[in-house]
């Protein structure tokens, strides 16, 4: 019913209409917290082939698009499916997903696909099951950085509870290497591994470690972030960084299975916002909240975050479609 093909130059021009509307409704539609590429980078990216785009067309004119990366050897990252308007938007959406499966069809058989479903693309997420993806709900939690009275419950928080033999002290990069392997450990069951692999090998996660520390993901914030230390082992992390120049992060909280039960998770979380509740006193940064993605099956992990006094702000499907699946799947 709609045609679509792969962005070329021909369309290059009257695209950015199309790129431009997604870029106006990204944060407010999507939940983007971080900007995403301006035009003239996003077809510079294109066309180095670090992203891949599919365009729909309606006579001849490009009215929405798929965007997603191979970048990385095994996984497909795709970012999301834009629509002009709403009339059809499903159907739409289809006619890019099936372009994209025939597109990704040999890649897909060594790669999963990853697809955070966020903003008004949870709505499509029937129709994604269609094509075999599977889900993990996540939500955003919220903790509000103007509350007073969560204020005043994070500054009394009493480290020396903490028992016999433990310490929280800040990050320093001396403890990536140590860092890196208790993040496999850590995350060993959970469902991160399900859309993102590097949780499953000490290689990915020295990644995941990289990209945070380095600011690949906002600007980290080594010294409000915290790690565990169990005589003098490390045990236990909570990193902190900024998206978005206005939003306070944690991108990543975990410890050891065999340190859980004691509220070291709690505390050590707790740390964490109070070091940049200071920072946002203190002027060094700007914040309208601190915010987290947790798994909503982990009732754990959700509870920590209440207690810690985060409030769900809003959740979305993160899609995958494992590299199982049949690829020659029948559209």
């Amino acid at each position: 019913m709609y045609q679509t093909r792969v962005l070329s130059e021909k369309y290059f021009k009257i695209f950015a209409g199309v790129y431009n509307d997604f870029r106006t409704k990204c944060a407010q539609n999507y939940k983007f917290e971080i900007e995403p590429l301006n035009y003239d980078e996003f077809i510079e990216y294109f066309t180095k082939k670090l992203i891949n785009c599919i365009i729909l067309l309606e006579d001849d004119i490009p009215t929405g698009f798929l965007a997603y990366s191979c970048a990385t050897s095994n996984v497909i990252e795709l970012f999301l499916i834009h629509i002009l308007g709403n009339e059809n938007i499903n159907d739409k959406r289809d006619a890019l997903m099936e372009n994209f499966m025939l597109e990704t069809t040999q890649r897909r058989k060594q790669a999963l696909v990853s697809y955070p479903m966020l903003g008004v693309q949870t709505d499509y997420r029937d129709r994604a099951a269609s094509f075999g993806f599977k889900f993990v709900d996540l939500g955003v939690m919220v903790f509000d950085i103007n509350n007073k009275r969560l204020i005043k419950e994070i500054e009394q928080l009493n480290l020396y509870s903490i028992p016999i033999g433990y310490k929280i002290v800040p990050y320093s990069d001396i403890y990536a290497d140590e860092l890196a392997g208790v993040i496999l450990r850590s995350f060993d069951e959970s469902t991160d591994i399900n859309f993102d692999i590097r949780f499953g090998s000490i290689e990915g996660c020295k990644d995941i470690v990289e990209k945070i520390t380095k600011s690949v993901y906002g600007r980290f914030l080594s010294h409000s972030s915290k790690v565990l230390l169990h005589e003098n082992k490390l045990i236990g992390f909570c990193l902190s960084n900024v998206t978005g120049d206005s939003i306070g992060n944690i991108p990543l909280v975990g410890i050891l299975k065999e340190h859980r039960g004691m509220g070291l998770s709690k505390l050590l979380l707790k740390s964490v916002v109070g070091d940049v509740v200071k920072l946002n006193q203190s002027g060094l940064v700007n914040l309208t909240e601190i915010n987290a993605s947790v798994d909503l099956d982990n009732s754990h992990a959700v509870k920590m975050y209440e207690d810690a006094g985060f409030v769900r702000s809003y959740s979305y499907p993160q899609a995958y479609l494992p590299k199982s699946i049949d690829s020659s799947i029948d559209l």
